[in-house]
């Protein structure tokens, strides 16, 4: 309707405006703290458990944040999306991405688990685990995808901001973080992938298994993550 493709319905427009800002924040509450507003938006496998994929719903907390929505907790507090979304960028850029820095024997420079487990009681990080890939310790391609195209995404957005916005979510310390979790990945996926362009569905099981999808969300995110240099 912005755009003049579709007739104009103020009322069709105001329920599409107010599902996108619910959809955000129903996202938002599937929260798990860990302490000193730091946290992660968890999956479906409960509270637990981080997901590298779910830097997906990102985009959800981003748009409904710019259309005005807010969270309200217990107490009717009011809680931050914004805040929300960079704390749950954060948590994917400090425990599913790795850095070739020793944090285990499986860590190399880029690899990601699809997978990341908490204590949610004692809010402490366990290990890596994952549902789609092919073990904890080697990378299911997609879940790389999504987390080099969420970061890539989640840079332009923070660069969009306003001045104030982007002092809420310290933003030259986010962006650094983003930066380094999405040129590792990028680095990891480029050396991973085979001359015809069609990566294996997990980087420790080459073979027939290739997946296209992959390659269509990682090089579009490889040429965006070109751009914002």
């Amino acid at each position: 309707m912005a755009n003049g493709a579709l007739p104009h319905d103020r009322w069709e427009l105001e329920w599409c405006v107010q599902a996108l800002r619910v959809s955000g924040c129903v996202q938002a509450a599937r929260w798990t703290d860990l302490g000193e507003g730091e946290g992660y938006v968890h999956s479906f496998n409960g509270p637990h458990s981080l997901f590298a994929d779910t830097i997906r719903s990102m985009r959800s907390l981003a748009l409904a944040h710019r259309l005005g929505a807010a969270l309200h907790a217990e107490q009717d507090r009011r809680v931050s999306l914004l805040e929300r979304w960079a704390a749950h960028l954060r948590a994917t850029a400090r425990y599913s991405v790795y850095y070739g820095e020793g944090r285990d024997i499986y860590d190399v420079l880029g690899r990601v688990a699809h997978e990341s487990l908490f204590n949610p009681v004692s809010r402490t990080y366990r290990c890596p685990g994952t549902q789609q890939g092919y073990s904890p310790f080697s990378t299911w391609t997609r879940g790389l995808a999504w987390v080099l195209l969420g970061f890539s995404e989640s840079l332009e957005f923070l660069r969009a901001l306003d001045a104030a916005e982007r002092a809420a979510v310290q933003g030259p310390a986010l962006e650094a973080t983003m930066l380094r979790a999405a040129r590792a990945t990028a680095d990891f996926y480029i050396e991973h992938t085979s001359l015809d362009g069609v990566p294996p569905w997990d980087h420790r099981r080459a073979g027939p298994r290739a997946d296209g999808r992959v390659a269509r969300a990682a090089g579009g995110s490889v040429r965006r993550l070109r751009a914002l240099r």
